[in-house]
Order: structure tokens, then sequence, then C-alpha cells
């Protein structure tokens, strides 16, 4: 009877099959994005409502179009409904906005409808709402961090539909108003699963997202689909596929078809279940000479292409394909070596090679995340690899990137250390357990199969709080706080079960950390074990007894790991005064801690940089002292802080800079600034991570001398080295040959700095060829710089070629100096005006902020979308005024 049944099942699936093309199987995707000519967004706020919702009246005076994906803070500014959140102090006359709720409705046709299974799918909702679709209420949405998916089939008209989407007011979520104006709700937001950064943060306003910030559309097809795919690869060549498939599918039985092909393989295989059903399925490849993927500076990151098809009765009903690169990862802590003391190194290990991590912290690109440009991903992830990083963090504040961000980062060889989206605060993990669960366990199946993800990571700055209950208190109203949350229960659930649980069960092998930092001992941010987050510019803050000039002492103890070492730094003066209004140019007042924030112990940036910078370079009276001192303060922590961690190696295992880019205008932590142009930092940070570099460093009161190789093949140095006058006079000089073995430092030479002559005209300086190649001259002031003797350099700038290379110009100018010039840097004489929703720069400088011994030159590259002229060039230099 049993195979009777069977039998005229599959019967009835060949002839329903066979009555359908092919191409009939396949889903549609119907768009109603702006711009698809089927939809046209609409969105309303209104005084919230408490009980027995009603859909506002479509007559309703208050209705404006709005661009989906979008957001409402921007729809407000472009309609001048609000001024424009991004200038000075005018982000206040805009919270008025979180106190509504905000209803979005459209209506749209639905010629498609055929009876077969149809889903509405909101990839990116950006706040806690609810959705109805022709009058009846689909759910609620309380998540941004995965898509929601409502089956409509039984709901959808051909023609005139009409779909609400109700936004609930944040602060009627969060049980009221602001109560802090640069913080907003504090821990509050931690009860919302929405990007936590734009509820304030020291770097941005409490001015948070609301709207549809990603894809909307219909689904509608067959019911046979490919639900999850997981791809483990080993270096060894072996690649496994696994496949889960819809239950019909599985009901029914299919066939999955795999392809591979990439550097001469060619593979196909077919895995058959139409007798033995299973959801799940799986096949592994064997690939001969597997070309690895490789982070950058090791290797090439290699890709193979794949294609996979689900078969139904013969016919090619779902389908995905994609690139995957042959990798291996892990973590080793290994014990310090003598001479560093008691600790444990912190290593990722990549095809079994230690890969020494050089790299920065990623935010996401605008402050509201429906407004970010796709355009500009790859413009900053190509400037990260030309900074020769080879590692990203995805902070845990911010957003689980898009699809296109981690494929950037898989063709350009950056790996990612991808924290899940929890940060500085306790999470309500009863109250928001299944949204956890669901949301870890989507961006987990979403995320796994690119190569650049080498590292999970718990989130950011919550650490140990559970560990140590005598160190922890508990709130006094606890019973009566609806915020409250018990950190002593609800941490270790969170990190060390929930989120490592997911990672063992399906992260196929890479590795997990449950937070950065995260250290052995009980503070978690402690620099000899794990990973921390220290900086030279906490030691100038809170550790020098007063004179950051002695920020250099930092140094004086070895890092095993630092995930996020944050230096500040003034945007340009063009980008400073694009967000404040002249009146407030100058001194710095209130605007300025508004706008700009405050940072470490509550104190407001510029007040940091004035103390700092004005210490170690000279004092700011102002606003081009305020940038050029505050700019030559972070360039040189930078340097310092890579160069650092790679003389410790062995025992450190890598470093990233706090922070890469912004989402608004400001003027703070920063390497580039919102409107893509680069701090003196960013060129510090690319010359402190080439692949090889001499280094000198200062520990203890001894200088070391040493030469770093993150490479995979062993390279002879001529190296030298001594002490040199401004004027380009050689006091002393040595001379040394050095092998350095591959991916390692070696150091050559130590002196005492007590045997320097105290001489403010001089300046240490390492001068190398690498395998015959010269390298730019390493300077060091083992003093600093506030009390040289500068003398103005006479700088001439030379045109040296230009060619038009893949549809852009490259144009090679030479730098020129008769006597020490200190942060030399070139500049278009024309000035931009700045703005958000601006290209992309249309040329760039591939060297910049440079130091230039007397009578040497430097040769530097523009990269341009049209011709350069020499007279539309300016150089300029730490003894003229200041871009």
């Amino acid at each position: 009877m049993r195979n009777r049944i069977l039998v005229v099942i599959s019967l009835f699936m060949l002839v329903s099959l066979n009555g359908w093309s092919q191409s009939s199987w396949k889903k549609k995707k119907i768009s109603l994005q702006t711009g698809s000519g089927l939809a046209e967004w609409k969105f309303i706020g209104l005084d919230p409502q408490t009980e027995n919702v009603k859909i506002p009246d479509l007559d309703a005076d208050g209705w404006r179009n709005i661009t989906v994906p979008g957001d409402v803070n921007v729809e407000l500014m472009k309609q001048e409904v609000i001024p424009d959140m991004h200038f000075d102090t005018l982000a206040r006359e805009a919270y008025w906005i979180s106190s509504k709720e905000w209803w979005y409705t459209v209506a749209f046709d639905a010629d498609f409808v055929d009876g077969r299974a149809t889903k509405l799918v909101l990839d990116f909702v950006d706040g806690s709402s609810e959705i109805w679709l022709n009058g009846q209420k689909l759910g609620a949405m309380e998540n941004s961090f995965y898509p929601h998916r409502f089956s409509v089939e039984q709901l959808l008209k051909k023609k005139d539909n009409r779909l609400f989407i109700r936004f609930l007011s944040i602060d009627q979520l969060l049980g009221g108003p602001r109560t802090d104006e640069l913080l907003g709700w504090k821990e509050r937001r931690s009860f919302l699963r929405k990007p936590q950064y734009n509820f304030g943060w020291d770097w941005t306003l409490p001015v948070p997202g609301i709207g549809l910030a990603g894809d909307v559309y219909i689904e509608n097809g067959n019911e046979f689909v490919l639900d999850e795919l997981g791809i483990q690869t080993f270096i060894d060549g072996r690649v496994d596929f696994n496949f889960e498939v819809s239950k019909p599918a599985k009901e029914v039985g299919y066939k999955i078809s795999l392809q591979v092909e990439g550097f001469g393989t060619q593979f196909n295989d077919t895995i058959d279940r139409t007798l033995n059903k299973s959801y799940t399925s799986y096949t592994s490849v064997s690939i001969t000479d597997p070309q690895l993927w490789w982070p950058n500076g090791y290797g090439d990151a290699n890709l193979y292409d794949y294609e996979i098809k689900l078969l139904v009765d013969g016919v090619a009903v779902d389908s995905k394909k994609g690139k995957f690169g042959i990798r291996e990862t892990e973590t080793r802590e290994t014990p310090f070596t003598p001479s560093a003391g008691s600790g444990y190194a912190f290593e990722l290990l990549v095809n079994n090679e230690p890969v020494f991590c050089k790299g920065t912290n990623w935010i996401p690109l605008e402050i509201w995340p429906g407004a970010i440009p796709v355009e500009k991903y790859r413009f900053y992830l190509e400037k990260a690899k030309e900074a020769n990083f080879n590692m990203i963090r995805v902070w845990g504040g911010g957003i689980y990137e898009k699809d296109l961000f981690y494929e950037i980062c898989d063709e350009l060889g950056l790996m990612v250390w991808q924290d899940f989206m929890f940060a500085s605060s306790g999470y309500p993990v009863h109250h928001l357990m299944d949204e956890i669960i669901t949301e870890a366990n989507y961006q987990l199946f979403r995320l796994r199969n690119h190569p650049s993800i080498v590292i999970w990571c718990g989130g950011n700055e919550d650490y140990q709080s559970w560990r140590h209950a005598k160190d922890y208190k508990a709130a006094d109203d606890a019973d009566s706080d609806p915020f409250y949350v018990n950190r002593l229960e609800d941490d270790p659930i969170l990190y060390t079960m929930l989120l490592r649980g997911v990672v063992d069960r399906f992260g196929q092998s890479v590795p997990y950390v449950e937070s950065s930092p995260m250290s052995r001992e009980d503070s978690g941010n402690r620099p000899n074990s794990g990973n921390s987050h220290i900086s030279s510019w906490k030691t100038a803050l809170f550790w020098c007894d007063g004179h950051p000039s002695q920020w250099r002492k930092h140094f004086e103890r070895v890092c095993s790991f630092d995930s996020e070492f944050c230096v500040q730094g003034p945007a340009k003066l063009n980008t400073m005064q694009s967000f404040l209004s002249e009146e407030n140019y100058w001194p710095p007042n209130e605007a300025w801690i508004y706008h700009i924030q405050r940072g470490h112990g509550n104190r407001p940036h510029y007040q940091q940089t004035l103390f700092i910078a004005g210490d170690i370079m000279g004092e700011i009276h102002s606003l081009e002292e305020y940038v050029k001192h505050g700019q030559a303060t972070h360039l040189e922590m930078t340097r310092s802080e890579y160069e650092s961690a790679r003389y410790d190696r062995p025992n450190n295992g890598g470093t990233m800079s706090w922070m890469y880019n912004d989402c608004w205008p400001t003027a703070n932590w920063s390497i580039i600034d919102y409107y893509c142009q680069p701090k003196p930092a960013y060129y510090a940070a690319k010359r402190a991570c080439e692949p090889v570099l001499p280094i000198i460093f200062e520990r203890d009161s001894i200088i070391r001398f040493a030469v770093a190789n993150e490479t995979l093949e062993d390279h002879k140095f001529e190296l030298t080295y001594g002490l040199e006058t401004l004027a380009g006079e050689i006091v002393w000089e040595e001379s040394q040959t050095v092998d350095v073995p591959r991916n390692s430092t070696s150091e050559y030479f130590r002196m005492n700095h007590s045997d320097l002559s105290g001489d403010k005209n001089s300046f240490l300086f390492v001068r190398a060829n690498c395998d015959g190649k010269a390298l730019n001259t390493v300077s060091y002031f083992a003093d600093g710089w506030k009390d040289i003797p500068w003398e103005q350099p006479k700088l001439k700038l030379e045109m040296l070629s230009q060619q038009e290379v893949d549809g852009q110009w490259e144009t090679v100018v030479q730098v020129s100096a008769d006597t020490f010039a200190r942060l030399v840097y070139l500049f278009e004489k024309d000035k931009l005006e700045l703005k958000a929703g601006m290209p992309l720069p249309a040329s760039w400088f591939m060297d910049n902020y440079f130091d230039l011994p007397a009578g040497e030159t430097r040769e530097v590259v523009i990269q341009s979308d049209k011709k350069n002229r020499l007279k539309d060039l300016a150089v300029g230099s730490w003894m003229g005024d200041w871009e």
C-alpha cells in the first residue's frame, strides 16, 4: 500500500512538473524598492498609540514620500522638515523624531499571483515595528539583524494591495526621552535589537535610525529551495559541501548538482536524495594542488567558483553560485619568551602559518544604516588593503555588514574579525533569548562560507563581569527597574553558552573569543594574555603624571594582541569647517563638545587633544594649530603602536587601530574621515605596516634597531644606521648585512638612550636595501619634536611621469628638500566643497605626510580621474601653513 502511494505521488509530481517550463519553477523576486516601478512609499509621524492601534487614514495630512531603502531622519532632512543634523548643534532640533511613531505605507499590484508559495521579505527593518497587509496584521518585527519573512499567498490580490508598517516610538519603548544629551538612553538601548551606535557613542550622537534600511521584496515561486549551504575547506584540498533543503523538496525527493571550477580544477558531482530522502545532504571535493586563500601580504587571496542546482524530477528548481577560498584558521596561545616576562602570546594561524594581524576597526559608513552608499564599500576596503592592513574588525556596536562587504574582503585578502552585535552593556538575555538565537543562527549561516571570516567574537567590551561576584554591585532598585540587567546571570549565558555554542556547532572550525577585549585576568583587559584594548593615548591621558610627552612609557609593557588601540586625531581643517559654524571655529566651546563628543573619563575630546598634543607638539592657540598638532600626535602614536607590536613578535600576535572610518562629519578617532579624506595617521599606518620594515623602538631607556618581515620569504637587508643632523651631517653611522627569516622580526643593534648627545638638532636614522631594493629612510626623534629648532626647508616638486592605467591616471611626482623637512605633504590647490552624499574622491595621494631628510627625494604616485598639471599641485610641511 505504501509503495502504491509513493508511485501515485511521484506520478503526480511528474505530471505537475512537466506542466511547467524550467523557468517557471525558478523563484521570482519582485522588488518593492523605490525605483522598481512597482511601489511608491509614503510615511507619516504620529503621536504614539498605546491601545487599540488604529491604522492612519490615507487621506490625512502629513503623508510624505520616502525612499526605500532609506531612513526617516534622512528623508526629513531632504524635505527640509528638520535642518541638516550633520552641521554644528542642529541635531538637537531633531530629537522629537524619537518621540513619534512612524508609519510607512505602499500600494502595489501583484499580477504574478498564481497560488504558489509567496513570501513578503524585509531584509533590514531598523526599529521595532508591526506590519499589516490588506488589513490583516502579519506580525511584529523586533530585530534589525535578520530578515523578516511572511507568507502572503492567501492575502495577495492581483491589484491594489496595501501594506502598512508601524515603527514604534523609541521614547516609548525605552521609558521616556533621552536621559543624556550625548549618550541618549544609555544602557537602556540594549533592550532593542537594533544598531547600538546610533543611540549615542563617544564619536556620534543619539539619533537612532528609523525605517526600512534594506531591500523589500516579494518572493514568488516553488517551495523547493536550498535553505542552507555550508562550505568547509581544508588545506590539503578537501572541501566539504553540506546542503539543507526545504520540507517539500525533502518529501518528494531531489538531486543536487555541484560544479566547482578554478585553477585547472573542473569538478562535477550529483547527490541523489530521491529515495533516501533527507533535509540534509553532503559531499566532499578533493582538489589536487589546492591554491590557498592567503591574507593580504602573505600570498594571493585565491578563490574558486561553485554552482549548485537543486533538481526535482530533473528540473532545476533552485540554485546558488558564488566563490570560496581554501583556508584553515585557528588561534594559538603560547608563553611569552623569557625576556618579555609572564604572559601568553595570542596568535592567529591561517593555513598553519602564524599571521601577524595588522588592521583596524570598522564602524558603519553612515550614522543611519539605510543611507549607506554601496560604492563606498570598495573605496574604503581597497584603501585598507593599500594601507597594508590584513584584518578588519567589524565592531560589535554597529551592523553585520552587507554581503558586498565580505565579498570584497574575500577578494582583497582582508581577514574579518567579526563581532556579534553586542557592545558595552548588559543584555537582558531571558527577554531577548529567541531574538538572539535567531539572529546568531542567521548571521552565522550567512557569513560562514566567506574565507575572510577568520574569527568570531561575542561582542565589544563585555567581559568577565560574571566571574567575580565580589566586584559586582547589583542595583539597589533592581526589582523596580524594568531596564535592570543581572549581568552575573545573563552575561555567561549570552557569551559563554549561546554564542560560543552556535559558533562551535555551525562555524566550520573558525575560532571564537567571548569579547574584545578578553584576557585571562579578572579585569578582562590586561595586555599580557588574550586580546586587549590599551593605547599610548590612554597612557598619555591617565598614566604619565600630567606629562603626556612621556607617552612612550606605554611601550614598556609587552602586549599579546591589541584588538583596539585608540588614538585621537582631528580631521582636516576643511572638514572641521564643514560641520562647525564660523562663530564656533575657535576657541573650542560647547558646540565642540556636542558635535565631536566626549571621550575617556567623560572629558571632551578637544580637551584631551589640547592636553596631550599641546604637551607633545607644542601649545595650541588656534584652529589651525589644533589640527596641525593634533594630527601630528595622531600620526606619531599610530606609527608607534604598529611598530612596537611588530617589534614584539612572537609575543604579540597583532594590533588594530581604533578606528578606521567615520559615520558622520566629526573629528576624533578615525584615520579616514567621513568625506573620504585620509588623515596623516592613515599614511603613518600604511608605512608602519609595510610587509618589510626597519624599526627603531625604545623600551626601558634602551633604543633597539630591528627589521620586521611579515612575508613568507627570507630577506637580506643591507642596513646603514646612525645619528644625523637636520642639515644632513652624519654624526656617526654603522653598517650591517642582516638576514631576516620569513614571518619574523630580527633585532640587530641596541644603544642606551643616555648615550645620545642630547642635541635637539639630530635624529636617529636607518637606510636600508631589501634584496637590492632601496627602502624609504626611517627617522626617529628619541626626545620628541616640541623643542627641535626646525629650519624652513626649500621644497622642490617635479613631475616625473604620467600615464593612463585602466581608465585612471597615474602621475609620479618627486619631492626634494635641502634640509630636514618635517611632515611633507602634497595637496591640490583647488579646495573641495564638502557635504554629505558627495561623490568619492577624484584623486588620491599614495603617500603623504612623511619626513624627508636633507638632500633626499621621495617619489609619490597620484591616482586621479583626469590628468594632473604641476601648477595645480602644491607641497607643504610642518614649517608652513597646515592644509
